[in-house]
């Protein structure tokens, strides 16, 4: 199997260190960028912008040439296209070729790049139900999303193995706060300026804050302000986690950004789950959490909105019997065997 991702891309180095692949080749993308929040006057008069949308284009006109002699060297019998501003040419190309792919999307929103390319897609794979895509119906297949086999059912036992992993095992209640990635830089704020009272409500309650690598020493230092000293020793601050499963299974409540592939794990560990939706373009995490909310799986806060985080908060950690159903509608839409049913969806393209 041969990976494709884009040229300089940030997270190359999972695709050379993943088993499964055989070969790693990197092809010229533009990207687009659509900053949300702002008008559509703005962006036409944000200049600095405008400037690298229109260098990102010949960027794409030349991975789309790249990527044609790539595929006639490689003569693939069909594509798994995830998505991505690498997408576009790969895509292309592969149409022009009548190379057969299928496009795999893990939001409840279709990626642009996905959307550019789906007219010559044999198959739309899709990480959440059917009906929330405006894809034709009968060629699209709700497969889920492909994660780690790390992630599993927390029981009991597991829990106090990841808390005793992570130095809290003393703590009778453990929340997780998980910004995606790269952290999430409001709702890191958020979190702190709530610990306090969260803290003197719930004694020997546990904190766990993947606060992004960026972010990670600012966030300590704002703990070590706001808290006691012995509250601030019951507060794991991490950046970057190659993965999150002992993270987020340390906890009785995880805060969480809305992003597909961050919900699927948590599904499969069913876990109690408020999601805060990032502000970005597309608006494909608000789609995400309302979905979530309107099953009765997660509860939803707004960006930006300490006090309500709070009382969301404050609700599961009191409210055992709403945490287990929030946890257990959630577990109602994992799919264990997504990567497998990806694979057969894949093939069957053929």
């Amino acid at each position: 199997m041969i990976g494709v991702c884009e040229k300089n891309a940030a997270f190359s180095h999972l695709f050379e260190e993943c088993q499964y692949i055989d070969r790693v080749v990197q092809v010229s993308a533009g990207k687009y960028r659509r900053y949300a929040g702002l008008k559509w006057y703005q962006r036409w008069f944000d200049l600095k912008t405008l400037m690298l949308n229109i260098r990102d284009v010949g960027r794409t006109i030349s991975g789309y040439k790249e990527a044609k002699r790539l595929l006639k060297e490689l003569n693939p019998n069909v594509l798994l296209i995830k998505g991505g501003f690498v997408a576009v040419p790969i895509g292309k190309a592969a149409a022009k070729l009548g190379i057969p792919y299928v496009t795999h999307d893990s939001d409840s929103t279709p990626g642009l790049a996905n959307r550019l390319i789906s007219s010559n897609a044999k198959i739309h794979a899709t990480g959440m139900p059917v009906d929330l895509y405006n894809y034709p119906k009968d060629k699209t297949i709700y497969t889920g999303i492909p994660v780690s086999e790390a992630f599993k059912k927390v029981s009991p036992g597991l829990k106090s193995t990841y808390r005793e992993d992570l130095g809290l095992s003393g703590c009778e209640k453990v929340i997780t706060i998980v910004g995606g990635s790269q952290g999430a830089g409001q709702l890191n704020l958020d979190m702190v300026s709530i610990a306090g009272r969260l803290m003197q409500k719930y004694p020997n309650l546990g904190i766990v804050h993947v606060a992004g690598k960026a972010h990670e020493s600012k966030v300590r230092k704002l703990y070590n302000k706001e808290l006691l000293a012995d509250e601030a020793r019951r507060v794991v601050v991490q950046g970057f986690v190659g993965t999150i499963d002992a993270s987020q299974g340390a906890a009785d409540v995880v805060i969480s950004r809305a992003g597909a592939t961050q919900v699927a794990e948590l599904s499969l560990q069913a876990l109690p789950v408020i999601l805060v939706p990032g502000l970005l373009a597309g608006a494909h995490q608000e789609k995400n959490a309302d979905y979530l909310e309107k099953q009765a799986a997660a509860l939803k806060v707004s960006n930006g909105n300490p006090e309500a985080l709070y009382s969301a908060v404050d609700t599961l950690l009191s409210d055992d019997s709403l945490a287990k159903k929030l946890s257990e509608g959630l577990s109602h839409l994992a799919k264990p065997q997504a990567a497998r049913e990806l694979a057969i969806v894949t093939m069957s393209a053929l």
